[in-house]
């Protein structure tokens, strides 16, 4: 039996085929993030993710069974420990998470210029499939932008250059003694992968005003709409 298969989508039980094909998509990321469990700390890296459950890697990982946090900036999820092999372990969340704002390391606001949660997480939703974003309760946007091929070029540039930062943030965040040391600086070189992916995304998108509006780096987004820092 593999790990996910014991642990289902990164920490969801698979014991059963009821329980698999209730299992929720997992995005497979890179993150550097911290786990608390009986009174220790220790850094991991998360592997994939789903709204049920993620898998980690790293060195001073819980026994299965055991009660932790995960957390990672400003989020974290209660789990318990479902397997744990080679230095991975599969964590079962005691809620539902959202990708997003792990990917992000913050809680995303519960609207957005005045839209509830569930119009943001359409038009994220569009954007990640490259769908055209249409809400008869939403004002109908402007005409579709044009993109030219010199745009194209760029994004696809900016995914290039995220991909070999993720490739050397790979190599250093498997260093124990480096993430321990320099933890934060390594978070930071991670969010800038996440600020490229961002702005891929909105040269790629046919609505930029409504890509823009679904950036989920506040800081980001406040910049690509001229609002001042808080």
């Amino acid at each position: 039996m593999t790990e996910q298969d014991q642990g289902g989508s990164a920490g969801e039980s698979g014991d059963s085929g009821a329980s698999a094909r209730a299992r929720a998509p997992r995005k497979n990321l890179l993150l550097t993030a911290t786990i608390r469990s009986q009174g220790v700390t220790a850094p991991v890296r998360i592997r994939n993710l789903s709204e049920k459950g993620a898998m980690v890697d790293g060195q001073a990982l819980p026994e299965p069974g055991a009660s932790l946090i995960l957390q990672r900036l400003e989020v974290e999820m209660r789990g318990v420990v479902a397997w744990r092999a080679e230095g991975r372990c599969g964590i079962q969340f005691e809620g539902a998470a959202s990708v997003d704002e792990w990917v992000a390391g913050r809680r995303a606001p519960a609207a957005i210029f005045g839209q509830g949660q569930s119009r943001v997480d359409q038009i994220q939703a569009a954007i990640r499939n490259g769908r055209e974003i249409a809400d008869e309760n939403v004002a109908a946007p402007g005409p579709a932008e044009i993109i030219t091929d010199v745009e194209a070029r760029v994004a696809e540039e900016l995914d290039h250059v995220q991909r070999m930062l993720d490739d050397v943030a790979g190599d250093l965040l498997g260093d124990i003694a480096l993430l321990q040391r320099h933890g934060e600086a390594l978070q930071r070189f991670d969010n800038v992968c996440q600020i490229l992916n961002q702005l891929s995304a909105i040269l790629k998108a046919k609505d930029r005003p409504a890509a823009i509006a679904a950036v989920n780096l506040e800081a980001l987004r406040n910049r690509l709409l001229g609002k001042a820092a808080s």
